[in-house]
């Protein structure tokens, strides 16, 4: 009897990424009807049923998929390109994104944008997001001004604990927390590295001048994951 988790990651694999594969009739939203997704498991685990895979989606701790009149999705994650459906979310004050101190430097300088995904994904606190860094030496969290940017005509879509857009324009990129400088950790302010103020003119001995600021690398935000291409029905 497959467990539960084998179930979920079958349920991320056929809605978020091969529902070809599956055979499954996906919508422009990520729907697929639930029979047919519990057909399409049942060939993997033949002892697994619909109320094995309503157990999962009943649990307290799932926030990827849900089930409306009988269909099911996955609400975030895709590898193709879904529809944003439902009323927008009233931004709050600030989003967060998990993320590198190497992106961090390129959106501060860039923007965020999605790369291989369609949607840039954030979340409603900073704990969530520190969850979802892969910076090696410990989580780096970016903030966004969401208010602000959503004032601005920035759409913002809640999707269970993660929020959807589809770009977030630089000067909406906040400071980054987390970012290690030698053997220290401190807040680092996205946005271009600050310009050193010209050195006043010697008299009798030359002022030190200051270190220089550490330039921000340059290059295409990565996600880490091909995209794959899914047929609309």
């Amino acid at each position: 009897m497959a467990n539960r988790r084998s179930i979920s990651r079958l349920l991320s694999l056929m809605l978020r990424h091969r529902p070809d594969e599956f055979g499954l009739d996906i919508d422009a939203y990520g729907f697929v009807p639930l029979q047919q997704v519990v057909d399409a498991v049942r060939e993997r685990y033949e002892e697994a049923g619909e109320a094995d895979v309503l157990e999962l989606l009943d649990s307290p701790d799932q926030h990827r998929f849900e089930i409306v009149e009988g269909k099911i999705r996955a609400l975030y994650g895709h590898s193709f390109f879904v529809e944003m459906d439902g009323e927008p979310l009233v931004a709050p004050e600030v989003l967060y994104m998990g993320t590198t101190a190497t992106d961090a430097r390129r959106f501060g300088r860039d923007g965020i944008v999605p790369n291989d995904r369609f949607y840039v994904h954030l979340s409603q606190s900073r704990e969530v997001a520190a969850e979802r860094s892969r910076e090696p030496d410990g989580p780096v969290v970016i903030e966004v001004m969401a208010r602000a940017a959503a004032e601005a005509g920035t759409v913002f879509y809640a999707r269970g604990e993660v929020v959807l857009t589809r770009q977030i324009p630089v000067e909406f990129v906040g400071p980054v927390h987390g970012v290690r400088t030698g053997a220290s950790r401190r807040v680092v302010a996205a946005g271009p590295p600050r310009r050193r103020a010209p050195a006043p003119e010697a008299t009798t001995a030359a002022a030190p001048t200051e270190e220089p600021p550490t330039s921000r690398p340059e290059g295409p935000i990565n996600y880490g994951r091909k995209l794959r291409k899914a047929t609309r029905r």
